[in-house]
Protein backbone atom coordinates (compact mmCIF):
# COMPACT_ATOMS: atom_id res chain seq x y z
CA UNK A 1 0.00 0.00 0.00
CA UNK A 2 1.64 2.85 -1.44
CA UNK A 3 1.40 6.54 0.54
CA UNK A 4 -0.68 8.35 -2.44
CA UNK A 5 -1.70 11.75 -2.45
CA UNK A 6 -2.29 14.94 -4.37
CA UNK A 7 -0.72 18.31 -4.40
CA UNK A 8 -4.38 19.91 -5.86
CA UNK A 9 -7.27 20.96 -3.72
CA UNK A 10 -10.11 17.98 -2.77
CA UNK A 11 -13.26 18.89 -4.77
CA UNK A 12 -16.34 18.77 -3.24
CA UNK A 13 -20.00 18.99 -3.94
CA UNK A 14 -20.37 22.27 -4.16
CA UNK A 15 -17.04 22.91 -6.59
CA UNK A 16 -18.98 19.89 -8.73
CA UNK A 17 -22.28 21.62 -8.88
CA UNK A 18 -20.34 25.53 -9.51
CA UNK A 19 -18.33 23.57 -12.35
CA UNK A 20 -21.53 21.99 -13.98
CA UNK A 21 -23.93 25.10 -13.57
CA UNK A 22 -25.63 26.02 -16.54
CA UNK A 23 -24.04 29.52 -16.22
CA UNK A 24 -20.75 28.13 -16.55
CA UNK A 25 -21.86 26.15 -19.88
CA UNK A 26 -23.44 28.75 -21.15
CA UNK A 27 -20.03 31.35 -21.02
CA UNK A 28 -17.86 29.04 -22.96
CA UNK A 29 -15.72 31.25 -25.89
CA UNK A 30 -17.12 28.78 -28.67
CA UNK A 31 -21.05 30.13 -27.43
CA UNK A 32 -20.03 33.67 -26.24
CA UNK A 33 -18.23 35.04 -29.66
CA UNK A 34 -19.95 34.78 -32.92
CA UNK A 35 -18.10 32.80 -35.35
CA UNK A 36 -15.73 34.90 -38.15
CA UNK A 37 -16.48 34.37 -41.31
CA UNK A 38 -13.45 32.92 -43.37
CA UNK A 39 -12.45 35.14 -45.97
CA UNK A 40 -13.07 37.99 -43.75
CA UNK A 41 -10.62 40.99 -44.77
CA UNK A 42 -9.49 41.70 -41.18
CA UNK A 43 -6.07 39.94 -40.50
CA UNK A 44 -5.90 37.44 -37.81
CA UNK A 45 -4.38 38.67 -34.45
CA UNK A 46 -0.82 38.08 -34.21
CA UNK A 47 -0.22 35.65 -30.96
CA UNK A 48 0.76 36.98 -28.35
CA UNK A 49 4.11 35.84 -26.97
CA UNK A 50 4.87 35.24 -23.30
CA UNK A 51 7.63 34.15 -21.26
CA UNK A 52 9.03 30.56 -22.15
CA UNK A 53 7.27 28.11 -20.10
CA UNK A 54 9.18 25.77 -18.35
CA UNK A 55 8.98 22.11 -19.95
CA UNK A 56 6.69 19.52 -17.64
CA UNK A 57 9.10 16.74 -18.20
CA UNK A 58 11.40 16.10 -14.89
CA UNK A 59 15.02 15.55 -15.25
CA UNK A 60 16.29 11.80 -14.30
CA UNK A 61 17.84 13.25 -10.98
CA UNK A 62 14.25 14.73 -10.11
CA UNK A 63 12.24 11.74 -10.90
CA UNK A 64 14.57 9.82 -8.89
CA UNK A 65 14.59 12.30 -5.82
CA UNK A 66 10.55 12.17 -5.88
CA UNK A 67 10.82 7.78 -6.05
CA UNK A 68 13.09 8.18 -2.90
CA UNK A 69 10.97 10.89 -1.36
CA UNK A 70 8.15 8.64 -1.68
CA UNK A 71 9.52 5.39 -0.71
CA UNK A 72 11.27 6.76 1.96
CA UNK A 73 7.73 7.77 3.40
CA UNK A 74 6.24 4.45 2.61
CA UNK A 75 9.32 2.78 4.37
CA UNK A 76 8.64 4.49 7.61
CA UNK A 77 5.48 2.80 7.64
CA UNK A 78 5.59 -0.20 6.80
CA UNK A 79 8.68 -0.16 9.47
CA UNK A 80 6.73 1.26 12.15
CA UNK A 81 3.59 -1.55 11.74
CA UNK A 82 6.73 -4.36 11.26
CA UNK A 83 8.30 -3.37 14.65
CA UNK A 84 5.21 -4.18 16.20
CA UNK A 85 5.02 -7.10 14.51
CA UNK A 86 8.42 -8.51 15.40
CA UNK A 87 7.70 -7.10 19.16
CA UNK A 88 5.00 -9.97 19.22
CA UNK A 89 7.09 -12.62 17.21
CA UNK A 90 10.20 -11.84 19.50
CA UNK A 91 8.23 -12.83 23.01
CA UNK A 92 5.27 -15.08 21.93
CA UNK A 93 6.87 -16.63 19.09
CA UNK A 94 3.67 -15.87 17.19
CA UNK A 95 2.97 -13.47 13.83
CA UNK A 96 -0.78 -11.89 14.60
CA UNK A 97 -2.15 -11.73 11.63
CA UNK A 98 -4.38 -9.68 12.27
CA UNK A 99 -2.02 -6.42 12.73
CA UNK A 100 -3.34 -4.75 10.14
CA UNK A 101 -6.76 -4.22 11.03
CA UNK A 102 -5.04 -2.76 14.10
CA UNK A 103 -3.60 0.11 11.98
CA UNK A 104 -7.09 0.52 10.79
CA UNK A 105 -9.08 0.62 13.72
CA UNK A 106 -6.49 3.13 15.47
CA UNK A 107 -7.18 5.09 12.62
CA UNK A 108 -10.44 5.50 12.29
CA UNK A 109 -10.50 6.12 16.35
CA UNK A 110 -8.25 8.82 15.82
CA UNK A 111 -10.96 10.02 12.84
CA UNK A 112 -13.92 9.83 15.21
CA UNK A 113 -11.94 11.62 17.63
CA UNK A 114 -10.37 14.40 15.80
CA UNK A 115 -12.83 14.93 13.02
CA UNK A 116 -15.96 13.95 14.31
CA UNK A 117 -15.91 14.97 17.81
CA UNK A 118 -13.93 17.48 16.95
CA UNK A 119 -11.47 17.29 19.79
CA UNK A 120 -7.40 18.28 19.86
CA UNK A 121 -5.33 16.52 17.59
CA UNK A 122 -3.00 15.52 20.78
CA UNK A 123 -6.64 14.35 22.52
CA UNK A 124 -7.00 11.93 19.10
CA UNK A 125 -3.26 10.82 19.18
CA UNK A 126 -3.62 9.47 22.98
CA UNK A 127 -6.94 8.22 22.65
CA UNK A 128 -6.16 6.02 19.13
CA UNK A 129 -2.90 4.86 20.86
CA UNK A 130 -4.78 3.95 24.10
CA UNK A 131 -8.11 2.23 22.28
CA UNK A 132 -5.52 0.18 20.03
CA UNK A 133 -3.46 -1.00 23.11
CA UNK A 134 -6.90 -1.89 24.86
CA UNK A 135 -7.79 -4.23 21.67
CA UNK A 136 -4.04 -5.71 21.78
CA UNK A 137 -4.70 -6.67 25.58
CA UNK A 138 -7.80 -7.72 24.51
CA UNK A 139 -6.17 -9.98 22.23
CA UNK A 140 -4.02 -11.53 24.27
CA UNK A 141 -6.87 -12.53 26.57
CA UNK A 142 -9.58 -13.64 24.16
CA UNK A 143 -6.88 -15.41 21.48
CA UNK A 144 -3.87 -15.68 22.90
CA UNK A 145 -3.94 -17.32 26.11
CA UNK A 146 -6.60 -19.82 25.11
CA UNK A 147 -4.45 -21.17 22.47
CA UNK A 148 -0.87 -20.95 24.10
CA UNK A 149 -0.59 -24.73 24.07
CA UNK A 150 -2.17 -25.60 21.16
CA UNK A 151 -0.22 -25.88 18.01
CA UNK A 152 0.87 -22.65 16.17
CA UNK A 153 -1.97 -24.06 13.52
CA UNK A 154 -4.08 -22.69 16.15
CA UNK A 155 -2.76 -19.43 16.30
CA UNK A 156 -2.34 -18.53 12.76
CA UNK A 157 -6.37 -19.16 12.34
CA UNK A 158 -7.40 -17.49 15.51
CA UNK A 159 -5.38 -14.17 14.29
CA UNK A 160 -7.13 -14.37 11.01
CA UNK A 161 -9.84 -14.69 11.82
CA UNK A 162 -9.74 -12.01 14.25
CA UNK A 163 -8.44 -9.87 11.27
CA UNK A 164 -11.95 -10.91 9.49
CA UNK A 165 -13.81 -9.77 12.91
CA UNK A 166 -12.46 -6.32 13.04
CA UNK A 167 -13.15 -5.68 9.55
CA UNK A 168 -16.55 -6.36 9.87
CA UNK A 169 -17.02 -4.16 12.96
CA UNK A 170 -14.84 -1.51 10.55
CA UNK A 171 -17.22 -1.45 8.13
CA UNK A 172 -19.93 -1.65 10.06
CA UNK A 173 -19.09 1.68 11.96
CA UNK A 174 -17.15 3.43 9.03
CA UNK A 175 -18.78 2.38 5.62
CA UNK A 176 -18.76 -1.03 4.19
CA UNK A 177 -19.55 0.23 0.32
CA UNK A 178 -15.40 0.89 -0.36
CA UNK A 179 -15.78 4.57 1.25
CA UNK A 180 -12.58 6.33 1.89
CA UNK A 181 -12.49 8.76 4.84
CA UNK A 182 -9.93 11.90 4.52
CA UNK A 183 -8.01 12.50 7.73
CA UNK A 184 -6.98 16.09 7.87
CA UNK A 185 -3.30 17.21 8.15
CA UNK A 186 -0.70 17.79 11.59
CA UNK A 187 0.74 20.15 9.70
CA UNK A 188 0.22 22.02 6.32
CA UNK A 189 -0.55 20.51 3.61
CA UNK A 190 1.49 23.02 1.36
CA UNK A 191 4.34 21.12 -0.43
CA UNK A 192 8.08 22.31 0.51
CA UNK A 193 10.99 22.64 -1.62
CA UNK A 194 13.91 20.63 -0.68
CA UNK A 195 16.22 20.42 -3.13
CA UNK A 196 14.33 21.44 -6.16
CA UNK A 197 11.85 18.50 -4.99
CA UNK A 198 8.07 18.71 -3.48
CA UNK A 199 7.99 17.27 -0.35
CA UNK A 200 5.11 17.27 1.79
CA UNK A 201 5.28 18.48 5.51
CA UNK A 202 3.35 15.34 6.28
CA UNK A 203 6.13 13.09 4.85
CA UNK A 204 8.81 14.50 7.28
CA UNK A 205 5.98 14.16 10.26
CA UNK A 206 6.01 10.59 9.72
CA UNK A 207 9.73 9.96 9.22
CA UNK A 208 10.57 12.30 12.42
CA UNK A 209 7.71 9.46 14.13
CA UNK A 210 9.54 6.49 13.13
CA UNK A 211 12.68 8.19 14.69
CA UNK A 212 10.97 9.20 18.10
CA UNK A 213 9.30 5.72 18.35
CA UNK A 214 12.43 3.86 18.30
CA UNK A 215 14.22 6.06 20.18
CA UNK A 216 11.25 5.36 23.08
CA UNK A 217 11.44 2.06 22.71
CA UNK A 218 14.96 1.65 22.71
CA UNK A 219 14.33 3.72 26.09
CA UNK A 220 11.93 1.18 27.49
CA UNK A 221 13.78 -1.80 26.76
CA UNK A 222 17.09 -0.81 28.45
CA UNK A 223 15.89 1.91 31.04
CA UNK A 224 12.42 0.61 32.34
CA UNK A 225 12.38 -2.49 34.26
CA UNK A 226 9.05 -3.75 31.78
CA UNK A 227 11.28 -3.83 28.83
CA UNK A 228 14.04 -5.81 30.49
CA UNK A 229 11.01 -8.69 31.56
CA UNK A 230 10.36 -8.79 28.10
CA UNK A 231 13.84 -8.90 27.19
CA UNK A 232 13.69 -11.91 29.27
CA UNK A 233 10.94 -13.58 28.50
CA UNK A 234 11.77 -13.17 24.68
CA UNK A 235 15.23 -15.27 25.52
CA UNK A 236 13.78 -17.97 27.74
CA UNK A 237 10.00 -17.58 28.96
CA UNK A 238 10.62 -20.36 31.19
CA UNK A 239 13.40 -19.37 32.67
CA UNK A 240 12.41 -15.68 33.42
CA UNK A 241 9.32 -17.85 34.98
CA UNK A 242 11.65 -19.38 37.14
CA UNK A 243 13.27 -15.70 38.58
CA UNK A 244 9.86 -14.62 39.53
CA UNK A 245 8.63 -13.06 36.50
CA UNK A 246 4.99 -13.10 35.31
CA UNK A 247 5.28 -14.24 32.12
CA UNK A 248 1.47 -13.85 30.77
CA UNK A 249 1.33 -10.22 32.00
CA UNK A 250 4.58 -9.75 30.14
CA UNK A 251 2.51 -11.17 27.16
CA UNK A 252 -0.42 -9.29 27.77
CA UNK A 253 1.69 -6.44 27.46
CA UNK A 254 3.83 -6.80 24.58
CA UNK A 255 0.53 -7.63 22.15
CA UNK A 256 -1.11 -4.31 23.82
CA UNK A 257 2.36 -2.31 23.02
CA UNK A 258 2.28 -3.68 19.12
CA UNK A 259 -1.04 -2.79 18.96
CA UNK A 260 -0.18 0.24 20.04
CA UNK A 261 2.60 1.31 17.50
CA UNK A 262 -0.15 0.24 14.81
CA UNK A 263 -2.55 3.30 16.03
CA UNK A 264 0.37 5.55 16.84
CA UNK A 265 1.40 4.84 13.03
CA UNK A 266 -2.39 4.93 11.88
CA UNK A 267 -2.61 8.75 13.36
CA UNK A 268 0.40 10.13 11.61
CA UNK A 269 0.17 8.23 8.14
CA UNK A 270 -3.89 8.51 8.08
CA UNK A 271 -3.38 12.01 6.24
CA UNK A 272 -1.30 11.17 3.32
CA UNK A 273 -3.53 8.32 2.32
CA UNK A 274 -7.47 7.36 2.77
CA UNK A 275 -8.85 5.69 5.88
CA UNK A 276 -11.10 2.77 4.20
CA UNK A 277 -11.44 -0.80 5.92
CA UNK A 278 -10.03 -2.99 3.79
CA UNK A 279 -6.66 -1.13 4.45
CA UNK A 280 -5.26 -3.97 6.63
CA UNK A 281 -4.47 -6.91 4.68
CA UNK A 282 -1.98 -5.11 2.26
CA UNK A 283 -0.38 -3.40 5.04
CA UNK A 284 0.29 -6.51 6.67
CA UNK A 285 1.55 -7.95 3.59
CA UNK A 286 3.81 -5.15 3.12
CA UNK A 287 4.88 -5.32 6.84
CA UNK A 288 5.06 -8.99 6.73
CA UNK A 289 7.50 -8.15 3.66
CA UNK A 290 9.91 -5.36 5.67
CA UNK A 291 10.20 -8.23 8.65
CA UNK A 292 11.24 -11.22 6.32
CA UNK A 293 13.28 -8.97 4.34
CA UNK A 294 15.59 -7.24 7.69
CA UNK A 295 15.36 -10.25 9.57
CA UNK A 296 12.09 -11.40 11.91
CA UNK A 297 13.46 -11.13 15.14
CA UNK A 298 15.28 -8.06 14.75
CA UNK A 299 13.58 -4.58 15.34
CA UNK A 300 16.64 -2.89 13.81
CA UNK A 301 16.31 -5.46 11.12
CA UNK A 302 12.32 -4.52 10.55
CA UNK A 303 12.95 -0.34 10.37
CA UNK A 304 15.54 -0.83 7.56
CA UNK A 305 13.30 -4.01 5.71
CA UNK A 306 10.57 -1.19 5.73
CA UNK A 307 12.19 1.51 4.51
CA UNK A 308 13.79 -0.76 1.78
CA UNK A 309 10.41 -2.69 0.87
CA UNK A 310 9.31 1.20 0.47
CA UNK A 311 12.23 2.67 -2.00
CA UNK A 312 11.92 -0.50 -3.91
CA UNK A 313 8.07 -0.59 -4.06
CA UNK A 314 8.74 2.92 -5.80
CA UNK A 315 11.53 2.52 -7.60
CA UNK A 316 9.96 -0.36 -9.53
CA UNK A 317 6.71 1.65 -9.78
CA UNK A 318 8.47 4.71 -11.00
CA UNK A 319 10.81 3.17 -13.90
CA UNK A 320 9.21 -0.71 -14.52
CA UNK A 321 5.24 -0.25 -14.68
CA UNK A 322 3.17 0.72 -11.31
CA UNK A 323 1.49 -2.68 -11.87
CA UNK A 324 4.34 -3.99 -10.61
CA UNK A 325 3.92 -2.13 -7.52
CA UNK A 326 1.29 -3.72 -5.04
CA UNK A 327 2.95 -7.30 -6.16
CA UNK A 328 6.59 -6.03 -4.97
CA UNK A 329 6.24 -6.95 -1.46
CA UNK A 330 5.32 -10.64 -2.89
CA UNK A 331 8.60 -10.53 -5.15
CA UNK A 332 10.65 -9.03 -1.97
CA UNK A 333 9.34 -12.27 0.39
CA UNK A 334 10.29 -14.64 -2.09
CA UNK A 335 13.41 -13.71 -3.44
CA UNK A 336 14.66 -13.52 0.41
CA UNK A 337 13.06 -16.80 1.60
CA UNK A 338 15.42 -18.25 -1.26
CA UNK A 339 18.12 -16.68 -1.55
CA UNK A 340 18.28 -15.35 2.26
CA UNK A 341 16.02 -17.11 4.53
CA UNK A 342 17.28 -15.56 8.02
CA UNK A 343 16.72 -12.00 5.97
CA UNK A 344 19.42 -9.04 6.55
CA UNK A 345 20.32 -9.41 10.29
CA UNK A 346 18.19 -12.21 11.59
CA UNK A 347 20.27 -14.85 13.29
CA UNK A 348 20.02 -18.33 12.06
CA UNK A 349 18.46 -20.52 14.62
CA UNK A 350 19.05 -24.50 15.31
CA UNK A 351 16.52 -26.75 16.58
CA UNK A 352 16.65 -30.18 18.12
CA UNK A 353 14.63 -32.55 17.37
Amino acid sequence: MPVRWSASPPTTSATRRWASSPSRTAASPASASPSRPADSASPAPAPRRGPAQPSRERSPAVLLAYALSSGITSGALYALVAVGLVLCYRTTGHINFSHGELFMIGGFLAFTLHVMWELPYIVALLGAVAGSFVLGVLTDRVVYQPLIKAPPIAMVMATVGLSFVLKGIGRHFWGGQGEVVPFPPLVSPAPVLIGGVAVFPQQLVVIASVAVCMLLLTLFFTRTRAGKMMQATAENAHAAYLVGIRVERVYMLTWGAGAALAGVAAVFVAPLTLLTPDIGLSLLLKAFAATILGGLGSMTGAVIGGLLVGILEALAGTYIASSIQDVSAFIIILAVLVFRPTGLLGARARREV
